[in-house]
């Protein structure tokens, strides 16, 4: 389910440098996934500058200090489905997710206005709806903030077709709240309890 938190970031963080992209490509966002891609397109020259390259680092552990055992091994009732007559159990184990966000620029213009854009976004704690694609309609919200010692710049490190410089900036991005979520159906059974006589 982590890719769900890769998409609701990296799709925040298009529509808030570009929210009109079908129109102004100003800025392209892409994953990991997009990487070979981009190299591809680097070679036939058909690549527009800059590019914000959002990558999931592979470290991700359970946090313990969120841990509740309850809504680990047992669940939280969480929702009722009228129809089915089902109560939903969510399992919650909280995770910590990082991510490795790049800029790369055929100038340091670009550059420094991007890091200037990017680090007012993230400088303070910026909440996130994720919404999640699961037996319940629940969005989780997220805190995604910089990890301020984190800024690197490689200027000119990376050669772009052998013929020029591609600067590249890089930050990480920590979330806060992150957590991977399971659903048990239990039937609710209806009791009759009119026989009964209270004393």
């Amino acid at each position: 389910m982590l890719y769900i938190y890769d998409n609701a970031i990296a799709s925040d963080l298009a529509s808030s440098i570009d929210p009109d992209a079908s129109v102004n490509d100003i800025v392209k966002i892409i994953g990991k996934e997009g990487i070979l891609p981009l190299i591809a397109q680097m070679k036939e020259d058909m690549i527009k500058f800059p590019v914000l390259c959002l990558i999931r680092d592979p470290e991700t552990a359970i946090d313990t200090t969120r841990v509740n055992f309850t809504a680990m091994h047992k669940g939280v009732p969480l929702g009722i489905e009228t129809e089915s007559q089902n109560i939903y159990l969510e399992k919650t184990i909280p995770i910590n997710l990082s991510y490795t966000l790049s800029i790369l620029a055929t100038n340091t213009v670009d550059s420094d206005e991007l890091l200037r854009e990017l680090m007012f976004k993230y400088t303070s704690q910026y909440f996130l709806n994720v919404k999640l694609p699961y037996e319940v309609d629940r969005n989780i919200r997220i805190g995604v903030i910089i990890d301020p010692g984190s800024i690197t710049r490689n200027s000119g490190s990376l050669e772009y077709i052998q013929s020029g410089s591609l600067y590249e900036t890089q930050m990480k991005l920590n979330c806060q709240g992150a957590c991977m979520v399971t659903y048990t159906p239990k039937h609710v059974v209806r009791e009759d309890v009119s026989g009964i006589e209270i004393v």
